[in-house]
């Protein structure tokens, strides 16, 4: 069999205009077999574009939140069920393009290696020179070849490992491909991520407060995970989320409360020391972290600043998490994009 045969593709997404006619016919351009659109609510028209040119269209329940883990998940179900046949299956935001011949080789690593339940390789921005913010962006999808210990929202899975773990958590606004990844591992599968380019993402983020909102989706994340790890995957292990999560709260939270406290009663100097010292050390190890020869010097430290900054709307977002979680209030999705 072909992986033409064996691989389907699920594509999420809401609003995604222009985006989603690139990412859809960017798949149908090198892939025959089934292609199934997952749609969040759009008024853009993308579900009769998507249809029009033959893709298969589920349209969720309004009524019910919507998360980018229930589209996954909805997408998996109808595949499925319409195409047993596939062993694997390839997830991809409509705000992404694929990249010519990667299902290929993607299917083709998971053929020739049983042991792995997934698969990525190199996403990176359609247009990183528009704005810093999707510069960023491009520079934090860099990583190295080796086994991962979680792929992004573009991978492809092996269906039998998303089945023994019961697919994406559907609670979660943010964050869900770590904790699928967490369980698939927890199953005794290993993840890969490849060095070959996989897909091309729009961010189309030109405002600081996109970035702010992304950034505090991205502490929500933390705490969400990690709350999930305590209490059902690890056994009271919080994994690298903890870790991410005291990070945040400390540099976003706590270090600043010291550094305005310090302030206040007329210790400027030593306030500054802190700053310069503890931040700085962020600065410099995130700028060592991407040394990939086309960042240069100051691309990386404008890099390692942001990291920095990032930890106050992370903060933000962990805080917002367990409010919610204390007042038993369900966390609404935290869009960061401009509806076209």
């Amino acid at each position: 069999m072909t992986d033409q045969a064996v691989v389907g593709v699920v594509v999420i997404g809401r609003n995604e205009g222009e985006r989603l006619k690139r990412c859809l016919c960017s798949i149908q351009e090198q892939h025959s077999g089934p292609v199934v659109y997952v749609d969040s609510g759009s008024t853009d028209g993308s579900t009769a574009y998507a249809r029009s040119i033959g893709v298969e269209v589920v349209d969720l329940d309004i009524s019910i939140p919507f998360t980018m883990a229930r589209g996954r998940n909805a997408g998996l179900k109808q595949l499925v069920k319409k195409y047993p046949q596939c062993h694997f299956v390839q997830f991809i935001d409509g705000d992404c393009e694929m990249v010519v011949d990667w299902l290929h080789q993607g299917v083709q690593f998971l053929y020739e290696n049983q042991h792995y339940g997934g698969v990525c390789g190199n996403r990176c921005e359609r247009f990183p020179e528009i704005s810093i913010y999707n510069q960023l962006i491009n520079m934090e999808w860099q990583g190295s070849e080796g086994e991962v210990q979680t792929c992004g929202g573009d991978a492809i899975y092996r269906i039998e490992a998303l089945q023994s773990v019961g697919g994406f958590n559907e609670s979660m606004i943010a964050g869900e491909e770590a904790d699928l990844c967490l369980r698939i591992r927890n199953q005794g599968f290993r993840l890969m991520r490849l060095d070959l380019p996989m897909t091309i993402h729009d961010a189309d983020m030109h405002h600081f407060s996109q970035w702010w909102k992304r950034s505090v989706r991205c502490g929500h994340a933390y705490a969400h995970s990690y709350d999930l790890q305590r209490n059902n995957h690890g056994n009271g292990r919080s994994g690298y989320s903890g870790k991410s999560l005291l990070s945040s709260l400390l540099y976003g939270l706590i270090i600043p409360m010291l550094v305005i406290s310090l302030l206040i009663v007329g210790q400027l100097m030593m306030g500054l020391v802190v700053v310069l010292l503890l931040y700085g050390r962020i600065v410099v190890k995130a700028a060592g972290s991407k040394p990939n020869p086309a960042n240069s010097l100051a691309q990386r430290l404008v890099y390692g600043c942001f990291i920095a900054l990032g930890k106050l709307p992370e903060s933000q977002g962990v805080i917002r998490y367990f409010a919610n979680r204390a007042l038993g209030k369900t966390s609404k999705i935290i869009e960061y994009k401009i509806d076209h």
